[in-house]
């Protein structure tokens, strides 16, 4: 608002001076032709004048106004010529044309100025690692244990503890990572939150009455969770809202799968049904009775077009189009089955109660391969998959050459950890070769009690760096629209100021 002060006084000044040295102009002018004479007087002769300029007295007034008339009808041009003065000096501040950097002209209303993008350059807080990927383990003894993977010269794991705190006062039932989110679910019927990008806590989500069994994330932007209540809640990553409960279960909800599309999810519960859910609306699409009895776990295939339901002693495969089981899997010899996830559309991974892991053909239910290594049931299985890079560097400029190696963690009751080499894992058995398997990339025991993990990919070493630039650029594009709008008010007060001129 000060840019326009000096614009409004020196338009003032200058319509002053237009008019009083026209006015000066016309009086020179009138003295010019008006005679000056000098005579002597009679005292009659003066007192006719005096009466005469008593007349004059009362006239004056009316010679006074046609005076004034003339002058402000000789005022009328300076003025005309001021608003004309006026308008061809006043600049306005063009619009901008919302680009980066637009036009700005000579005499525009004053904007902030925006600094220049930087270069995307690694910005890492101080006490962060260059890790390859995480390991995130809950316990009996409710404490979080994270676990980091470094790659040797010779393709095994160095891997360092980073974090062991108590994050609940009920043992740990489940958890998930979604982007830097971390969460936990356990007795407590609490949810609770981390940044893992800053290391810090968020809070907790307590919408649920029962313990917490299941908690998924779809990509970092939605998260669904499920309880002993048999209800079902939607998530908002960006500010933790419940979305939605959806209920339909009648008893504890085991596990649910959100569909790699985001559009739909399937939950499988103790009262012996899958459900059908249409996340779009939030609302239960379908229900299925499993004769089998309890579904303990269910998984989308990675290409969607097909999931499976885990039940005590059996795998049932199924096809999404006609909902059907298309093949089941049963274990060699009697025992339970605990937990199972994909490796891409063809196998089938599988935590069994007899110490050992068992990974499964999906297109014949055949017996691939036996993971032999750990000494109690096995809890939990996870996945992820990351450069192989064992110098001490980010990963973001890896060129294409780069062996990509997908990774399977798998932990059982004795708080062992244990990591293997998925291409090795899947390998076909040569006739005559032992199926078991126990060479692993690496081993870590937390001396505790491990109930559920879940894995991820070195957060600054192969995601960090960029989030940072990211976000940096997000914040300058803010920063630039504001400069912008407030660019944009100041020219329309210059032209307010303007019109009130006129």
């Amino acid at each position: 608002m000060d840019a326009k002060k000096p614009l409004k006084s020196a338009l003032k000044k200058t319509g002053t001076s237009a008019s009083a040295s026209s006015a000066s102009a016309q009086a020179s002018v009138k003295r010019k032709h008006t005679p000056t004479v000098s005579t002597r007087t009679t005292a009659s002769e003066g007192n006719k004048r005096v009466k005469g300029n008593n007349m004059d007295k009362k006239s004056k007034p009316n010679n006074t106004k046609g005076k004034n008339a003339k002058n402000n009808n000789n005022n009328n041009k300076p003025k005309q010529q001021q608003q004309k003065q006026k308008k061809s000096v006043t600049i306005k501040t063009p619009n901008h044309t919302g680009k980066k950097g637009g036009p700005v002209t000579a005499g525009s209303a004053p904007a902030k100025k925006v600094a220049p993008k930087p270069k995307k350059v690694e910005v890492i807080p101080e006490g962060s690692t260059f890790e390859d990927f995480r390991v995130v383990a809950g316990t009996y003894e409710n404490v979080l244990y994270g676990v980091d993977a470094y790659w040797n010269e010779d393709m095994s794991l160095r891997l360092s503890p980073i974090f062991a705190f108590s994050a609940h006062i009920g043992c740990i039932k489940s958890l998930a990572i979604g982007g830097q989110f971390l969460a936990s679910g356990s007795t407590d019927e609490k949810i609770q939150l981390y940044d893992l990008k800053r290391r810090k806590e968020l809070g907790a989500l307590l919408q649920h009455q029962g313990t917490i069994t299941a908690l998924t994330f779809h990509n970092k932007t939605h998260m669904l969770s499920g309880s002993d209540d048999g209800k079902i809640c939607v998530w908002r990553s960006k500010d933790w809202e419940c979305l939605k409960i959806m209920k339909g279960h009648q008893n504890t909800v085991h596990s649910i799968a959100i569909h790699p599309s985001g559009k739909i999810a399937l939950s499988v519960a103790a009262d012996h049904s899958v459900r059908l859910w249409n996340l779009l609306l939030g609302k239960q699409a379908s229900m299925t009775r499993l004769p089998q009895g309890a579904g303990l776990k269910v998984v989308w295939n990675p290409s969607g077009t097909g999931y499976s339901i885990m039940f005590d002693q059996e795998i049932g495969i199924f096809d999404m189009a006609t909902a059907k089981c298309i093949r089941t899997i049963k274990p060699a010899k009697k025992t339970r089955f605990n937990t199972m996830h994909y490796y891409k559309d063809d196998c089938l991974i599988v935590g069994c109660e007899d110490k050992m892991v068992r990974v499964y053909s999906t297109l014949t239910g055949d017996l691939i391969k036996v993971l032999v290594g750990h000494n109690a049931r096995i809890k939990d299985v996870d996945m992820v998959t990351v450069p192989f890079t064992p110098e001490e560097t980010s990963n973001k400029d890896m060129g294409a050459e780069t062996k990509m190696v997908d990774v399977l963690t798998t932990v059982s009751s004795d708080g062992v950890l244990l990591f293997w080499n998925l291409e090795e894992v899947v390998e076909a058995v040569k006739e005559g070769e032992d199926v078991n398997m126990k060479k692993s990339l690496g081993e870590f025991k937390t001396d505790m009690r491990v109930t559920c993990l879940a894995a991820q990919k070195g957060y600054w070493k192969n995601v960090g760096a960029e989030t940072v630039a990211a976000e940096e650029s997000d914040d300058e594009d803010d920063i630039e629209m504001e400069a912008t709008q407030d660019s944009d008010e100041k020219s329309d007060d210059l032209e307010d100021s303007d019109e009130d001129d006129e």
